[in-house]
């Protein structure tokens, strides 16, 4: 929830009518999907919202792009975490001997990987986190991008959809109790990939 807090202090200002009217809409929604995957503090909900508020008629169009722009931008955090890993963390675990327990710890994540992925892409959990630490764990690749596109895909169409269907009277609920939506969301995710492990 921190990012919102410091969309509100920006939100006055960033002219974002302007963003929006401009030619440039979608390029700025892509390029924010992409860098929040990996660096960006503010996620790009607050933009996506007032994009489909402005033309409801696109918001496939504009969920598609986020979800797919910002996966982009977890694989590219998962790559800056492996090359990071590769090049520097093997030799700074080896000077300290902690490499017996930092292959513990990546074992450990890759058990539990797809769920960590899962839970970051779509709660106020920062995504940008999980995408690195995947990429130094040498989390599966393919793992990771299913289940970022899973967790990214419902997270932004399911924004999009109460939008579509709501309009602004949904807004301040979707900006001020995202974590609970997203609990509710989370909840419902374990319980059925519990119910999938004992079958």
């Amino acid at each position: 929830m921190k990012e919102f807090i410091i969309y509100i202090k920006l939100k006055n200002r960033i002219n974002i009518k302007s963003a929006l009217n401009s030619r440039m809409s979608l390029l700025i929604l892509c390029l924010w999907a992409f860098s929040e995957a990996f660096i960006f503090p503010i996620p790009p909900d607050p933009f996506l919202i007032a994009l489909v508020i402005a033309n409801k008629k696109k918001f496939f169009l504009y969920c598609m792009l986020c979800t797919t722009f910002s996966v982009l931008g977890g694989i590219a955090g998962y790559y800056i975490g492996f090359i990071f890993w590769d090049e520097i963390g093997v030799h700074i675990t080896e000077y300290f001997a902690l490499t017996d327990q930092i292959n513990s710890f990546k074992e450990l994540y890759n058990e539990n990987g797809s769920l960590a992925v899962f839970i970051a892409g779509v709660s106020p959990i920062p995504y940008k986190l999980v995408t690195i630490i995947s990429g130094i764990s040498s989390m599966n690749f393919f793992y990771f991008c299913l289940f970022s596109l899973f967790s990214r895909g419902l997270r932004f169409f399911l924004i999009g959809f109460l939008i579509y269907w709501f309009g602004s009277r949904v807004q301040s609920f979707i900006e001020n109790r995202l974590g609970l939506l997203t609990l509710i969301i989370i909840v419902c995710a374990l319980s059925i990939f519990l119910l999938l492990s004992f079958l």
